[in-house]
């Protein structure tokens, strides 16, 4: 995410996918992933528009399965909302228990503003300062090297993360540039590594000035978590790729 920002599962082959995942973000066993297809999310934000595309996971998921969001201006706002309630979204995850998250996608921009992630989630514990115990708080992902190639990743322990009342449309614990990683901040808010986020976005746009048109495309989206506790007979280190073209939710706009 540049400065200047305003507001703020068919069954993968198993040592395969874990290694993709041990691989990218450093995961100690035991370990999940899960693949996200980005035809269960839904698609929030003002002043663009949205539509299914040819993707990588068309071949499991069906026709269609990644999703475009095109903003005329930077200084609008799209978002692809991969909810907690859809099917596949890790059960039990907590920020606590987040060990990354890579998307491949597609972005293309007259200026050098670069898509972002957002997590949102409520701090129950009201240790950051908030208005409310029940505000959702977001974690915006806040430098400018975010994406490489054709990947958005997060690492808990180096990707700079703001913290952002979401409800009162405030800035916390110092303003927009006062960053920390996930790590550092659950290290200063130990509260906070229980609770669950309300889902991952996936945004563009929202930029303190126009430098003009951009596109997302989000192909996938891998999500690694802690596990929740299984029998040990089947939990060892799971995959799953989560994409049901016949399930697809229609999306609708959300603020």
């Amino acid at each position: 995410m540049m400065n200047g920002r305003l507001g703020f599962w068919l069954t993968l082959p198993g040592i395969t996918a874990a290694s993709i995942m041990l691989g990218t973000f450093g995961l100690a066993s035991p370990a999940s992933a899960v693949t996200l297809c980005p035809n269960l999310a839904t698609v929030g934000g003002f002043g663009g528009t949205s539509t299914d595309v040819a993707g990588t996971l068309d071949g499991t998921g069906g026709a269609d399965s990644a999703v475009q969001i095109s903003l005329p201006a930077s200084t609008d706002y799209g978002k692809l909302i991969f909810s907690s309630s859809i099917t596949g979204y890790p059960a039990g995850l907590t920020l606590g228990g987040l060990n990354g998250l890579s998307a491949d996608v597609s972005f293309t921009s007259a200026g050098s503003d670069q898509p972002y992630f957002l997590l949102p989630f409520v701090d129950s514990s009201s240790s950051l300062g908030q208005g409310s115990a029940t505000d959702q708080i977001l974690l915006i992902e806040f430098q400018s090297n975010a994406l490489s190639g054709n990947t958005l990743a997060v690492d808990p322990s180096s990707t700079l993360f703001n913290l952002y009342d979401n409800t009162a449309g405030v800035y916390l614990q110092g303003g927009q540039s006062d960053t920390n990683t996930i790590d550092e901040w659950l290290t200063l808010f130990p509260a906070l590594s229980s609770e669950n986020p309300e889902g991952i976005w996936i945004a563009e746009g929202l930029t303190g000035g126009n430098t003009g048109a951009e596109t997302l495309t989000v192909n996938s989206l891998i999500v690694g978590s802690e596990p929740v506790p299984e029998p040990a007979s089947i939990a060892i280190l799971s995959a799953a790729l989560v994409c049901f073209g016949g399930m697809r939710r229609r999306r609708k706009r959300a603020a």
